[in-house]
């Protein structure tokens, strides 16, 4: 497979349903953001990237959204009242 076979298929693809400079690193992006919003821990999707240090993936896609934030009171809150 030619190496920019992916990146010509997802411009045309991008292109046919209106998804502007759509690319694989935005996929890669999406996988990483989408999944630490819904609760994957930083390690593992360090680990699914290939980063050799979580500290990249920390500062490349964590994002403190509103969800996130009342997330983390919520799991706070939790701890505290069980004890």
């Amino acid at each position: 497979m030619n190496p920019q076979s992916p990146t010509a298929y997802l411009k045309r693809f991008g292109k046919r349903y209106s998804i502007p400079d759509l690319h694989p690193h935005k996929l890669r992006h999406s996988f990483a953001s989408v999944a630490i919003t819904h609760g994957a821990d930083i390690a593992s999707v360090s680990e699914k990237l290939g980063h050799s240090d979580k500290s990249v993936t920390l500062r490349m896609y964590t994002h403190a959204d509103a969800e996130s934030i009342k997330r983390a009171g919520d799991i706070f809150r939790q701890a505290v009242e069980n004890g």
